[in-house]
């Protein structure tokens, strides 16, 4: 290195320290006017005089908001009884998010901010949303309305949110929905409608078109909405659907291919088929949880699943059977997606064929808890897995409640055949006996034609006795 090129160099890292003690202090002073500001209408919104030094104060708290460090003030009014005309339509400045659950709201306020980023309404007694309800919260990101009384919505009840990502209307009595009501929300990422127990009389094939709902959605969550079937546009780039406690008998054939996170639990299913997960290929959690109804899982059921890395059956108390072709293609090829996980807890499956040790071998969570396992020869396969199932044995009786670990190899036995023809073997035995006493009495008796008579002797009992009357003595 040449003494040029070290003088360039020392030169640039000492302009370059003074450019950093130049700026340092202006930053701290814009800091510190920021910290300043806006207290006294702060203390307005959050210390109201006439609540002053009460319970229906609300929290506020100033925190450093990312990436700049800029100020950003949190108020909680959770849990203060207030009512809609308690509140002002002004916020105070900074402010980014506003806790308004837990209150005796019956009407969704108006409120003026153009920093506010999240507020939530949840737990309170609102019973419809008008139009432009929320169109000065121009900066509003996400936005709680779950566990409300809501009834009705304006067509444009969400006008004026450009930026809005998350929007939750679970939990209420909506009945419909006006056509193209979310179509202002151009950034909605998760729409929650969960609970709206009527939803269905209004939800039809396509939800993306009649509703305005945009192509940016990554999760769509409908539990609790007594839906029969529902059609999604395939091309839509959904990533994560939870239809939990609806009236499935089959899962919706047409979903968007993208789906990474299905939820189907809670529905009456009771086979789960080839064509149930043929196209879920991109499916990374399958969850069938709690299904009242399914008793099986047929052959080529899970050869769809090319991607999926978990899988839960948890509680589906009906369920006793797995095909041993489970994961195997209608092409007698098995498949071995990048499973992980996999769950029978609470299921009434008692055996699992040794054809699926490929896919159980690749696991590193397999649970077993509450399965009644038979622990014959048919399962000693399991005891070589490397991972713990907490799987314990119901039959047979001489390890019944132990854990398949602690369970020696040579216990791990099959009977030649079934218990029934056992039971035959001793009834037939018993039978057999029977009719050997029966033969042997028989045999013993005399023929019907011999009579047997005994001789009479004098000294005999039965002897002839002459009874004479008694002869009085002449004692003269």
């Amino acid at each position: 290195m040449t003494k040029a090129t070290k003088r360039l160099n020392f030169g640039l890292k000492w302009n370059l320290s003074l450019l950093l003690l130049l700026l340092l202090p202006l930053f701290n002073g814009i800091h510190t006017e920021q910290i300043d500001a806006n207290d006294e209408e702060v203390d307005r919104f959050c210390y109201p005089a006439k609540h002053r030094n009460s319970r229906l104060s609300c929290e506020c708290s100033n925190v450093s908001a990312a990436p700049w460090g800029m100020r950003a003030l949190h108020i909680d009014c959770s849990y203060k009884d207030f009512k809609s005309e308690d509140l002002t339509e002004l916020l105070p400045l900074y402010i980014d998010t506003l806790d308004l659950s837990w209150n005796a709201l019956n009407r969704a306020p108006v409120f003026n901010s153009d920093s506010l980023r999240q507020l939530n309404l949840m737990h309170n007694n609102i019973s419809s949303i008008s139009a432009n309800n929320f169109g000065h919260l121009s900066s509003l990101r996400e936005l709680f309305l779950g566990w409300n009384s809501i009834q009705q919505l304006d067509r444009q009840s969400f006008a004026g949110l450009p930026h809005l990502m998350v929007l939750n209307l679970a939990h209420n009595n909506l009945h419909s929905l006006p056509t193209q009501i979310f179509a202002p929300l151009l950034v909605l990422a998760t729409l929650e409608l969960s609970w709206n127990r009527q939803l269905n009389h209004s939800i039809d094939q396509d939800i993306y078109s009649s509703y305005g709902i945009n192509r940016k959605l990554n999760t769509l969550h409908l539990d609790a909405c007594n839906l029969n079937d529902l059609q999604l546009p395939k091309s839509a780039p959904l990533k994560e659907l939870s239809l939990r406690r609806n009236l499935l008998q089959r899962v919706p054939r047409q979903l968007p291919i993208s789906l990474q996170r299905l939820d189907i639990s809670e529905n009456r299913l009771e086979q789960l088929q080839p064509e149930d997960t043929r196209n879920l290929a991109e499916v990374q959690q399958l969850y069938v949880e709690d299904m009242p109804l399914l008793n099986g899982i047929n052959a080529h059921a899970l050869s769809g699943l090319q991607l999926v890395e978990s899988i839960s059956f948890q509680n589906s108390r009906s369920l006793n059977y797995i095909d041993p072709d489970a994961f195997v293609t209608e092409s007698g090829n098995l498949t071995l997606p990048p499973l992980h996980s996999l769950i029978f807890r609470g299921t009434l499956v008692r055996s699992f064929n040794a054809s699926l040790s490929p896919v159980f071998g690749q696991l590193t969570e397999l649970d077993l808890n509450g399965v009644p396992l038979n622990c014959d020869c048919q399962l000693v396969w399991l005891k070589d897995l490397a991972i713990q199932t907490n799987g314990r044995c119901l039959r047979p009786a001489r390890v019944r409640g132990m854990l398949i670990s602690s369970v020696r190899r040579d216990e791990f036995s099959c009977e030649m055949w079934p218990r029934w023809v056992y039971g035959l073997i001793i009834l037939g035995l018993i039978g057999l006996c029977a009719a050997g006493v029966y033969l042997i009495v028989m045999g013993l008796r005399p023929h019907r034609g011999v009579t047997m008579r005994r001789k009479v002797g004098a000294g005999s009992p039965y002897a002839r006795v002459t009874i004479e009357p008694n002869r009085q003595e002449n004692v003269h």
